[in-house]
């Protein structure tokens, strides 16, 4: 299987250890790859290492109100790099989550059966009585 271009070291990496023969889960791998990806540059950006344009300047040159003058509007935007950092560690964190929805499952630690009649404030009133 070719490796996809244009992936950087973490997302290379996520590749090679989660692409398989499967096509619908090598399309969510990439995207997972690339997510990581930019997950690097804009912690870079945050930690004040990357470039980004931050502000992005539009002119409005041509709109002439209606007694014939001529208005200059400026739109300025501001990016947010720490909120996009957080979207993306989401969108990562729910791929990853469907890529690998058994091993997430095992990781959680299996709960002991409640035993019939004893709800779960009885189990706390227990454990706080445990500890006294």
């Amino acid at each position: 299987m070719e490796l996809p271009a244009g992936l950087g070291e973490r997302g290379l990496s996520l590749w090679e250890a989660m692409s398989g023969k499967d096509v619908a889960r090598n399309a969510l791998v990439l995207e997972a790859a690339r997510i990581a990806d930019r997950l690097d540059e804009l912690d870079n950006i945050i930690q004040g290492k990357g470039v980004l344009n931050l502000m992005q300047f539009r002119l409005h040159l041509n709109e002439i109100d209606e007694d014939g003058d001529r208005n200059i509007n400026v739109e300025v935007k501001f990016a947010a790099p720490l909120a996009e950092a957080r979207q993306q560690a989401t969108a990562l964190a729910a791929i990853l989550s469907k890529l690998a929805p058994a091993e997430s499952a095992a990781a959680k630690p299996a709960g002991k059966p409640m035993p019939a009649g004893v709800t779960p404030l009885d189990r706390i009133r227990q454990r706080n009585l445990q500890k006294a």
